[in-house]
């Protein structure tokens, strides 16, 4: 019984150890970039967020900053008109915004809320500033959000809680992208949105959030048809599955972050998040859960390699080291067993960083290869850590900046360093044993000698290919901690977030072009690379003007009906450059150069601007209005072709390179994939642009259009050398001798008949 008792106690003993032994590595960190987007307050955030997307607006939205309801629904009208969302007090307009206004030159203000939200006297204010005012406020929410869905024209309806923000906050940048109305609701449908409902009978209805906010139930009740639910055990799950679900719809590798417990940062960043046709993600304020986690983890496509055997940098959690005392060298073996499958051989004298022990055998990486080593032929080290902090550094009794106090540790102090965790050491000081913050530690050895073989120290990696995270708001709001965790600074103390996701690479090479045979076409890229560093000088002496005809037969498109479509126009600029210049212009200009070029190889061409015009008809400028009449005039101009031709843009300048877009939408898909693979291959070759690939999305004017389709981004307006190109007479006959060359190329080699 004694002998049972022993057992049972050594178990237990055993699994506390065990369960108290914090996690101290992390099998696949985050890697990104990130840049914080913030003010003082939710006022000056929302303003930041404003500069950093706009140089000028024809439309702002001012929302009061502690009213959500109103203002989160807004955002795909806000995405319509191009317009930032501003906050402010409901009394007055704060003075900061009054300075915004002043800088974006607006030709009007749209309140968002009734009188009671905002109040009559912001229209005075407005007025006193010379500017003209609207308003769109409903008796309650819920009427709110039927009006600004009144506003826009869609086929499809999100449908999400009003009651709280995070599930209808989850849906706002796709909604912004594809101009789907959010319509919000309580657990009972309201009459207005039963109306709303019956009046426009949408083919495609989203509700975000699970059964307990949206209950099916009451929508059968009131014959609403679901297409698509999305809803997860909890707000940060819900978002994950609604990026997840519409991750076809986002075409930048940016990503935004936004608090899910605080809404007002992250309102006004749907909009910009939107505009950059980026996802918007939800945070906790220390640290990322592991549904978010997840999605940030999967959108990575390189990752810094794994630590080996030399790194000393202050990420790395391994306290201990070993130096290799055989002079044979050790042997890595899969097992820590002397029958393991030896990995590779360790040189003697090699310093390696030790992770774990299991009796006599130690594991430890090197070489990008993970296994065990023996003990008996190991010198081991501790870490030491010398104090940074000029005023000294507290010694702690637990790992925590509100733990008690037992001695300050003088500035130059060397200690050495027992355990870690988070961004905590344990150490001893005076007898004293403690914990220390590990952002006043330099790392060091002792007594360990330099390895005579070390390994390759790993040269700094390129994170631009993950896409940069944009965090909106304060460390108030979203820690420091939590950014770190997406640097890969430290790790998350979700357990969860510490599993082994698929491994990737620490760099992607260029591919060398494929053989094409007898095929004029390049294959579409499917996951086309950003070739850093970017070019930065321009010389427009390079910029040699081709001759688009030759080798091609005269009268080559004659019979055809090409339609050119330069995109935006009058009030809307579209995308700006650094100096500035405007998409409109550019895109202007290559088109009428486009129209020469086709017109000379036999072709009608029609145009859906062939001047500084808006297609609207009203007298105030409608984005979804505008894209409309070119839709019109495409379907009933009975065009054997459609091409939309735009800028791109990011709010990283150091992008460049050229995309085509087709949608799976348009009735004549596979025309238009076609159509878009030869474009972009004439383009590439011909401008030598960075290549970005044909890609599928879902732009208005292609999934609306009902003739093979496309929408070419020429260049980066937004990156300084690619901006100068798209100025230069030459470079934009040359992108219309591209295009004619790709419509060449579509009808010379067309699709095989089914």
């Amino acid at each position: 019984m004694d002998l049972l008792k022993k057992l049972i106690l050594s178990v237990i003993t055993s699994l506390a150890f065990a369960l108290c032994t914090p996690f101290i590595t992390q099998a696949s960190p985050l890697a990104f970039s990130t840049e914080r987007i913030a003010g003082q307050d939710r006022v000056e955030t929302a303003l930041k967020i404003s500069q950093k997307g706009w140089d000028s607006a024809l439309t702002v939205i001012l929302c009061e900053y502690n009213d959500y309801p109103d203002s989160i629904a807004a955002t795909p009208f806000a995405v319509n008109l191009n317009a930032p969302i501003l906050l402010t007090k409901g009394d007055s307009i704060d003075p900061r915004v009054v300075k915004e206004l002043q800088r974006l030159s607006p030709d009007k203000v749209i309140l968002l809320g009734g009188t009671a939200c905002l109040q009559p006297a912001i229209e005075k204010e407005l007025e006193g500033l010379s500017l003209q005012w609207d308003r769109i406020g409903g008796i309650d929410r819920y009427e709110t959000s039927v009006l600004l869905a009144k506003e826009l024209f869609s086929d499809s309806m999100i449908l999400a809680n009003g009651d709280n923000f995070p599930d209808a906050l989850s849906a706002a940048t796709f909604a912004g992208i594809k101009q789907i109305p959010i319509i919000l609701t309580s657990t009972t449908l309201p009459a207005s949105v039963i109306q709303y409902y019956q009046e426009t009978a949408p083919k495609h209805l989203f509700v975000i959030g699970g059964e307990v906010v949206v209950p099916t139930k009451e929508l059968t009740k009131n014959n609403f048809t679901i297409e698509t639910r999305l809803g997860g055990y909890d707000r940060y799950e819900t978002n994950a599955k609604v990026v997840s679900f519409m991750k076809d719809t986002y075409q930048s590798n940016d990503l935004f972050l936004a608090s899910g417990i605080t809404f007002p940062d992250a309102v006004a960043g749907t909009v910009l998040a939107s505009k950059s046709n980026a996802p918007l993600l939800l945070t906790e304020k220390d640290d990322i859960p592991p549904a978010v986690y997840s999605i940030m983890r999967e959108h990575m496509k390189v990752e810094p390699p794994t630590q080996d055997s030399n790194s000393s940098n202050g990420t790395n959690s391994s306290l201990n080291q070993g130096k290799v005392t055989a002079s044979g060298g050790l042997n890595l073996r899969e097992t820590p067993s002397s029958t393991g499958n030896v990995l590779i051989t360790i040189p003697a004298e090699a310093t390696i960083d030790l992770i774990e022990k299991q009796d006599q055998w130690y594991k430890t990486t090197y070489q990008s290869k993970t296994g065990w080593v023996s003990a008996d032929y190991l010198t081991v080290t501790s870490k030491m850590g010398v104090i940074s902090a000029s005023g000294g550094l507290n010694l702690r009794d637990t790992p925590s900046s509100s733990g008690s106090m037992l001695v300050t540790i003088p500035k130059d102090t060397s200690v050495e360093l027992i355990d870690q965790q988070g961004q905590w050491y344990k150490t001893t000081y005076q007898s004293k044993t403690g914990w220390i913050s590990a952002d006043y530690v330099t790392l060091s050895t002792t007594n360990a000698e330099k390895p005579t073989t070390p390994a390759t120290p790993s040269a700094p990696i390129n994170l631009s290919v993950n896409g940069q995270v944009y965090i909106l708001g304060g460390t108030g709001i979203i820690s420091s901690y939590a950014q770190t965790i997406i640097e890969g600074k430290v790790s998350s103390k979700y357990t969860d977030n510490l599993k082994t996701f698929p491994s990737l690479p620490s760099e992607i090479k260029q591919p060398t072009d494929p053989s094409r045979g007898d095929d004029d076409i390049t294959p579409p890229a499917d996951n086309p690379i950003e070739n850093p560093p970017p070019v930065t000088t321009y010389d427009p002496s390079k910029e040699v003007l081709i001759n688009p005809f030759e080798g091609i037969p005269a009268n080559a498109l004659s019979g055809k009906t090409i339609m050119i479509d330069p995109g935006h126009g009058g009030p809307d600029k579209g995308a700006s450059g650094p100096t500035p210049t405007y998409e409109k212009n550019n895109t202007l200009a290559i088109a009428l150069a486009l129209n020469d070029t086709l017109k000379q190889a036999g072709a009608t061409v029609i145009f859906t601007r062939d001047k500084d015009v808006s297609l609207c008809t009203n007298t105030t400028y409608s984005e979804v209005e505008d894209l409309q009449g070119r839709v019109d005039l495409a379907n009933k101009s009975k065009a054997d072709l459609f091409i939309s031709i735009h800028n791109d843009a990011s709010l990283n300048t150091n992008v460049q390179g050229t995309s085509t877009y087709y949608s799976e939408d348009n009735p004549k898909q596979y025309e238009s994939q076609h159509l878009a693979v030869s474009i972009q291959s004439a383009v590439i070759d011909t401008i030598k642009t960075n290549n970005r690939g044909p890609k599928q999305s879902g732009f208005y004017v292609l999934r609306n259009t009902t003739i093979p389709s496309i929408l070419l981004e020429t260049a980066f307006i937004s990156n300084p050398y690619e901006e100068a190109r798209l100025q230069n007479p030459t470079f934009q006959k040359n992108v219309a001798g591209a295009i004619f060359i790709g419509i060449y190329n579509y009808y010379k080699n067309p699709l095989p008949e089914a």
